[in-house]
């Protein structure tokens, strides 16, 4: 029984220790002054919320009132940067002039002495301390959040700063590999400029004079490359143009005229392909569009779409003809304006860009 009645003391004695203990405290100390060099005088409220002390102790919520003469500040407070719940101190000051102002305290633990410099928090920082589980914030707790995130673009595996942008497989945002000098593709892909990228290959010759001599019986003219393929060539006197094998023919790179021989004056300028190779594209050259050329039929369809529409080139007896004034084209059919309906004897020539 003694013993018994000697543990109920020694844990009383211990309990009663703690229970009694006070939390440990920092020292703010320091001289106000006014703008004008004045020192400050009077009054400053501390007030704070209820927090638990880095020593497990619970502050209970309070304001505390201090004179401030001749500038002179001392108070004493419990340390919120290490508390275990966060915790500041607002501070608001009222001088005798009546000039109130508000700031924030953290104050953190120690022996010293501490300014207000030391303690005063800046606007939008946050101070102050508290358990993970406490501050932690799972994505489910917040309605709609994972939807937004799973439709937000993610940072694919080739991304780079200052590289053109491409949207991979798995729909992120990537960068498109190549050289910076490349061109970008529609489908992601690099290549050189102006030639179709990589994939590309062959040439194109435009307006080159052929080689003969222009004396009205001449009729042999010599380009300076084979095109290839020979119905590439657009052959231009005096800016129309002529029909391949109704007004010349074409013979690896020699030019033969059928009809008349080219007169001294007159003006030739040729344009052709070289083996032109583009990924996707094909080309259709000097095609006659079927329907009947009668003076009143102004339906005509080509043998393939064209792509785009505005690649169509549609030339009458060897003048080029304007898209929408003087014919419509909607898919592969041509319709002509009652102003353009092809005569008896008309000569019409297409060419035009197709998808492949």
């Amino acid at each position: 029984m003694f013993r018994f009645s000697r543990w109920l003391l020694f844990a009383a004695l211990v309990l009663g220790s703690r229970l009694g203990a006070t939390p440990a405290l920092s020292t703010i100390a320091d001289t106000l002054y006014t703008a004008d060099g004045s020192r400050f005088n009077g009054v400053v409220n501390i007030s704070w919320p209820s927090f638990e002390a880095a020593d497990a102790s619970n502050v209970a919520a309070e304001t505390m009132q201090l004179e401030i003469i001749n500038g002179n500040l001392y108070v004493q407070l419990v340390p919120t940067t290490n508390a275990i719940t966060p915790a500041i101190y607002t501070v608001v000051y009222s001088s005798q002039d009546g000039i109130q102002f508000t700031e924030a305290w953290g104050v953190p633990p120690g022996i010293l002495s501490l300014r207000v410099s030391d303690v005063r928090v800046a606007p939008g920082a946050v101070t102050g301390s508290a358990p993970a589980a406490s501050t932690s914030i799972l994505i489910s707790d917040i309605t709609g959040l994972q939807n937004a995130l799973n439709i937000r673009p993610t940072s694919g595996t080739a991304f780079a700063l200052s590289r053109a942008a491409i949207i991979d497989s798995t729909g992120s945002v990537d960068g498109a590999i190549g050289n910076l000098s490349d061109c970008l593709h529609v489908d992601g892909t690099s290549g050189a400029c102006g030639v179709g990228g990589s994939s590309a290959s062959g040439s194109f010759i435009d307006g080159e004079i052929p080689g003969g001599t222009l004396d009205g019986s001449n009729t042999t003219f010599t380009l300076a490359n084979t095109p290839s393929p020979a119905s590439s060539v657009t052959l231009y006197r005096n800016g129309l143009l002529l029909q391949q094998g109704a007004d010349y023919t074409v013979s690896n790179n020699s030019l033969t005229f059928l009809a008349s021989a080219p007169q001294t004056g007159d003006i030739l300028t040729a344009s052709y392909r070289m083996s032109v190779s583009l990924t996707g594209v094909g080309f259709v050259d000097g095609e006659v569009p079927a329907g009947a050329i009668n003076g009143s039929n102004a339906s005509f369809t080509l043998s393939q779409i064209p792509y785009p529409a505005a690649s169509v080139a549609v030339y009458r007896n060897g003048l080029r003809l304007s898209s929408n004034a003087d014919y419509t084209i909607s898919g592969s059919s041509i319709t002509f304006g009652s102003s353009f309906v092809l005569q008896t004897g008309d000569v019409v020539l297409c060419s035009y860009r197709i998808a492949q």
